[in-house]
């Protein structure tokens, strides 16, 4: 039998949590564990959390960047052989995690990674996330290359964090959250690595919701003018990789150093550190562009690079 974990990274998000538990707890599937992990809140979340029967609720002292080393510290304590991660601000549908212990009953014995479809609430909209689709729709089975292309094609990773279910053993041996090397994109990072071992399983159902208009959401902080992470993880694997693949992933790298840099760009002048491995035979207009956000009239080249992601979105 299927066990999983539920784990919850918890950062000063009282006004939040008791949602994400709440469709816990109204899952139609029951979770072997659910651990939230307070890392170092200075709210009543961490209260909220232990009040609900059943919760485990670990500490840590000082607060991590994205919640990495506090879901590292979950996934290490849990005796569950898949683990499911909800963020504090988001929640599930009722039969999400029926969903997920599905895919894995009925999937191959290499696969690693398993991710359902989910919804975005915008203040004052509901945009369902159409990534899945976007790639060719259906429930889908990918390897490690295919994994790659998927991401390309779609625009986006093809799991998003809080749909998915890992294999604990498959974190483990990934490496887990690049807590010590990463402030942001660390969930990619990840889930590239944890590809690159097995299989992946998808599908455009929608049985999760990301809530962007929560507050203290990560994605309001400012970037980090450097190389992104997760170009340091493609660099590291591309040359074991065969030649389709590691054109797959290169493409992957610009993709990621081009979209990080435009929105850095909203807020300063690029860095030509944060794109120095940029392949421009890839893309040889974004690598103008990139040029023109280094330089010091960055703001009109920035406006012309939103304008460039539009016309290829």
């Amino acid at each position: 039998m299927t066990s999983v974990c539920v784990v919850i990274p918890l950062h000063n998000k009282g006004r939040h949590i008791a949602r994400a538990l709440d469709s816990v707890q109204r899952q139609t599937v029951t979770p072997a564990e659910v651990i939230v992990v307070d890392d170092a809140s200075t709210d009543d979340g961490p209260q909220i959390a232990r009040s609900y029967p059943g919760v485990q609720v670990l500490e840590r002292q000082a607060p991590g960047p994205g919640g990495y080393a506090a879901r590292n510290l979950a996934i290490r304590s849990a005796k569950s052989d898949y683990i499911a991660f909800l963020d504090a601000d988001d929640a599930w549908e009722d039969g999400h995690l029926a969903a997920l212990t599905g895919m894995i009953s009925s999937a191959p014995a290499d696969t690693v990674l398993f991710g359902t479809g989910y919804d975005e609430i915008h203040p004052g909209d509901l945009v369902s996330a159409d990534v899945y689709r976007r790639s060719g729709g259906g429930d889908r089975l990918l390897p490690f290359a295919g994994f790659v292309r998927v991401w390309l094609d779609c625009g986006e990773c093809p799991v998003w964090t809080s749909a998915i279910a890992a294999k604990r053993s498959a974190l483990i041996e990934a490496g887990l959250f690049p807590a010590e090397r990463c402030r942001r994109g660390g969930d990619k990072d990840l889930w590239l690595r944890l590809a690159r071992l097995g299989t992946t399983r998808v599908t455009p159902a929608r049985s999760a919701i990301y809530f962007k208009n929560s507050q203290n959401m990560v994605t309001s902080l400012s970037h980090d003018n450097v190389c992104h992470c997760m170009v340091h993880t493609i660099l590291a694997m591309v040359d074991s990789e065969p030649r389709s693949t590691r054109t797959l992933l290169m493409r992957l790298a610009n993709r990621e150093t081009f979209q990080y840099a435009l929105r850095t760009a909203k807020t300063q002048r690029v860095r030509h550190a944060s794109w120095k491995h940029f392949r421009p035979w890839y893309n040889p207009l974004q690598f103008a562009l990139l040029l023109g956000l280094s330089s010091p009239f960055r703001y009109p080249m920035a406006q012309a690079g939103v304008r460039l992601k539009k016309l290829l979105a």
